[in-house]
């Protein structure tokens, strides 16, 4: 199943063109235009008031994606959350929790935030409310998450990789038809260190067609060091520069991955992928060792979220270094700021 799911994910992203890819295609897209029926018919019924929005006693920025998965929407909802808790507020980081990787990294890396979990966003708001002080949510993949009244409305679009082929999922990689980024208060262009100055130009002036009335805000992903995932145990990774290393990533774009740690100046000879969020077994990772050894490597490395995915069967199976890396900002940053200052009623 997981190779199948890799497999249409391939022929969505254009990767992919033998015989069966050609014999796909239809039938992906006929699965795309229902597909796009129904978001469509669900949008328009909030619209039309036919469905409701709940108003939580507190504002809320939602943070989302078009596409399907690898945008930088996890670092980004830590960077806002970072950002509120220094200015002595409370955010609140609501999040489904279907991807328990995601909720790892953020009480990991700020365990004094809090993270709410479940499928029932306001539900869960409200019962934490009860118990603690919160002065503003973050809806982590809000966009879709309709049914939640937001003040913001944050879409994160990869710059690597914007929109794939321009299609609905099955047939291509976005999540809503590109006119919904229209509804943005804010995009933020991530990994834009990562693409040429000609390619982000084209870029912005998409967004600027799509979202006429959005702020733009660019942002990047810094590495900042390696750590080894038994005791944790930190590196420089000036000192990995020299040595032959291999990667493995199940995340939505492990090239952006590749590319820090290329710019960073790291040499790898191999580089393992898995679909977004993959869950790894023991055989997975057994692979990854042999063809590893065999090619003469002398260090693996992953990304945070791989780790906090299956961190005792991977610190078991390969110990691994892990890549730690922030999100920061490029230009913009004030945008967030005043959003963030105005939501709470703090003045300059």
């Amino acid at each position: 199943m997981e190779s199948l799911k890799n497999y249409f994910r391939l022929v969505a992203e254009g990767k992919c063109h033998d015989v069966r890819a050609k014999l796909c295609v239809p039938l992906l897209a006929i699965a795309s235009f229902f597909y796009g029926v129904g978001v469509r018919i669900f949008r328009w019924s909030y619209d039309k008031k036919l469905l409701k929005q709940t108003r939580l006693p507190f504002p809320v920025i939602s943070v989302g994606n078009l596409t399907w998965g690898g945008t930088g929407k996890t670092p980004l909802v830590e960077f806002l959350a970072r950002k509120i808790s220094a200015i002595r507020r409370t955010p609140l980081i609501l999040t489904r929790g279907y991807n328990h990787d995601e909720v790892e990294e953020f009480r990991h890396h700020m365990p004094a935030v809090i993270v709410g979990v479940g499928r029932d966003r306001v539900k869960t708001a409200l019962k934490i409310r009860k118990e603690k002080r919160i002065d503003i949510a973050i809806l982590d993949d809000g966009l879709q998450h309709v049914a939640v009244e937001r003040d913001v409305e944050i879409i994160v679009v990869n710059s690597l990789n914007p929109f794939g082929n321009g299609q609905l999922l099955p047939r291509g990689i976005l999540r809503e038809p590109m006119p919904v980024l229209g509804r943005a208060t804010v995009v933020v262009l991530t990994h834009v260190n990562l693409v040429t100055s000609e390619q982000l130009k084209q870029l912005r002036t998409q967004i600027q067609v799509l979202a006429p009335r959005s702020q733009l805000v660019e942002a990047y992903m810094e590495p900042l060091f390696l750590y080894r995932a038994k005791n944790r145990a930190r590196l420089s990774i000036e000192k990995m520069q020299n040595r032959k290393t291999a990667t493995f990533a199940a995340v939505g774009t492990p090239r952006s991955f590749q590319l820090v740690l290329q710019r960073s100046g790291i040499k790898t000879v191999r580089n393992f992928e898995f679909l977004d969020h993959h869950e790894y077994t023991e055989t997975d990772l057994e692979e990854i060792k042999e063809i590893s050894r065999s090619a003469g490597v002398e260090e693996i490395i992953t990304t945070e979220k791989d780790f906090y995915r299956s961190r005792d069967l991977i610190t078991t199976a390969l110990n691994p270094l892990i890549l730690a890396a922030r999100l920061r900002i490029r230009s913009g940053e004030e945008i967030l700021t005043d959003r963030l200052l105005r939501l709470l009623g703090i003045k300059r």
